[in-house]
């Protein structure tokens, strides 16, 4: 989809601004005026953005969702650690609720050597890295997602995650807003979301620092309905108490 890694750029750029000039991504991506312009035709063309009069905003609500194989390439440093702090939680014997985020994606990749839990998960990329393990994983079943192509939805995939008590579910979205709220773009998946937490004894947030103070276009829950959070910046007052 993408003709450079520029645009890949771009991107993760429009999503937490929503809006930018041309003279703004330039100077952040260290390229001309010109070269953006060409970028952004190119992404227009493929409905990824909407330029306007001297800048560019994301095109829509569907194409707002950065793809996957672009998230996992975003803030690697923070996801890895956020992933093995989590490992913390884990002992054996446990059923394990991973949702369709990049950041669950880290997690899994942490528990590739461990023999004992038992993984049920949404996220098609879980299921293909876990492949490679000796772990019992179930997917949940279900389509996929059209605006997020490592997601599984629907009746299926609920059926499973609201049939399943798990120890331990690890979730990530896209926003925590100052109030203490937790927001992600698409209604669907916060559906499924919702039954994996329902479901769930110890329900734990992976949020990086850059997600706070924002918000998105649907409510998931509040920091008051889940067990804990783990964040890479624990110098945060005001969210201390809900690190581990």
């Amino acid at each position: 989809m993408y003709s450079n890694e520029r645009e890949r750029e771009i991107l993760n750029l429009l999503t937490e601004n929503r809006y930018m000039t041309v003279k703004d991504l330039a100077g952040l991506l260290f390229t001309s005026e010109s070269s953006i312009r060409r970028d952004l035709t190119s992404m227009e063309i493929k409905g990824l953005v909407k330029r306007t009069y001297g800048g560019v905003e994301i095109a829509g609500e569907s194409s707002r969702i950065v793809p996957f194989s672009t998230r996992i390439h975003h803030n690697i440093a923070q996801k890895k650690a956020m992933a093995k702090k989590a490992m913390t939680y884990i002992e054996d014997g446990q059923i394990i609720f991973l949702d369709q985020s990049s950041s669950a994606l880290f997690v899994a990749n942490e528990l590739m050597d461990k023999k004992k839990v038992t993984i049920i998960t949404n996220n098609i990329e879980i299921l293909a890295s876990l492949s490679q393990s000796d772990l019992k994983v179930y997917s949940s079943g279900g389509y996929l997602s059209h605006t997020n192509r490592n997601c599984l939805l629907g009746e299926d995939a609920h059926e499973i995650f609201s049939k399943t008590h798990a120890d331990l579910c690890f979730f990530a979205a896209k926003a925590l807003s100052p109030e203490g709220d937790i927001y992600d773009f698409t209604r669907e998946e916060i559906l499924i979301r919702d039954t994996m937490l329902k479901n769930a004894s110890t329900k734990i947030f992976l949020c990086d620092s850059e997600k706070f103070d924002k918000y998105a276009g649907y409510r998931q829950c509040s920091l008051k309905d889940i067990d804990g959070m783990i964040c890479e910046n624990t110098s945060l007052g005001k969210y201390e108490a809900f690190f581990s």
